[in-house]
């Protein structure tokens, strides 16, 4: 038995093209796709598009991640369209109005979790962060008991993404993935990434795929489809996540949020501030 698992995308259709010629090569017997298809980066439509077609071509088992869930909060009434609330998550709107409406549609229909029998009553848990929440992560300085408080214990494989930081951790009878990040990871090394699961002799293993892909090619898609400037100054910092390999934004809205909800300093400003500073704490 052969599993891939594939998470947290971000719009990013160059690492996601490369990542899929990968997988298609491996010839896995299951693929999971972990959420965050879409949103903090530029090429949400054509990632959605993509993972789509394979959903219909090869049963690929796709969940919603947090990112389409805050697009989504665009299609209801409540959701700002002017002020600096509206400013702050400016990134999120540009991604909805890139998608169509069949588009949120299938969006909105993406299971929150996927629970699958294999044979040998195997048992495989999909969730985008954890059984905590979409928004509780796994990391790899998790300890043992920190994971075990939001994993479901009693499944053989428990798959997961949302921390774009790769980790295989077995606790029990559960073998725990993190499958990393395609589009941005956050551990240092910019390569896509996505995780390989074989069971052999009763037993689940694991390993990270790492790949170069046209990352050039990628940073000019933030300009080609206007993500920058359209998507506001933020749009900028996930650029640098990209080339970087490392979170911007978490630490910008910490640093910055608060001050610019109380008109103390503009976004754009904050941004110039941040990108001379980065390492300020």
């Amino acid at each position: 038995m052969k599993i891939a698992a594939l998470a947290d995308i971000h719009g990013n259709y160059q690492a996601l093209i490369t990542v899929i010629d990968h997988v298609e090569r491996w010839k896995p017997d299951l693929v999971f796709v972990l959420g965050d298809i879409i949103n903090r980066g530029p090429c949400s439509r054509e990632c959605l598009h993509l993972i789509q077609q394979k959903i219909e071509s090869d049963s690929w088992q796709t969940i919603t991640g947090n990112h389409e869930q805050y697009v989504l909060r665009f299609d209801g009434p409540d959701a700002p369209r002017d002020g600096n609330k509206f400013e702050l998550s400016k990134i999120i709107h540009w991604t909805y109005q890139s998608l169509s409406p069949g588009d949120i549609q299938s969006v909105k229909e993406l299971p929150l979790e996927i629970e699958t029998q294999l044979p040998g009553n195997q048992i495989v848990k999909a969730v985008h962060a954890s059984m905590g929440g979409i928004r509780i992560g796994i990391y790899p300085d998790s300890s043992q008991k920190e994971i075990l408080d939001i994993i479901q214990p009693d499944v053989d494989l428990f798959l997961v993404g949302h921390t774009h930081q790769p980790l295989i951790r077995t606790i029990g009878k559960t073998t725990v993935i993190n499958a990393g990040s395609i589009g941005l990871p956050f551990d240092g090394d910019t390569r896509a990434g996505y995780a390989q699961i074989t069971r052999e002799s009763n037993q689940w293993t694991g390993k990270i795929i790492r790949l170069e892909y046209d990352q050039e090619a990628a940073r000019q898609d933030f300009y080609s489809t206007h993500f920058i400037p359209q998507g506001g100054p933020l749009a900028e910092l996930v650029l640098t996540e990209m080339k970087l390999g490392w979170p911007q934004l978490s630490h910008w809205f910490s640093r910055y949020e608060q001050a610019v909800l109380d008109h103390k300093i503009s976004i754009e400003d904050a941004v110039r501030q941040y990108q001379k500073n980065p390492n300020l704490k």
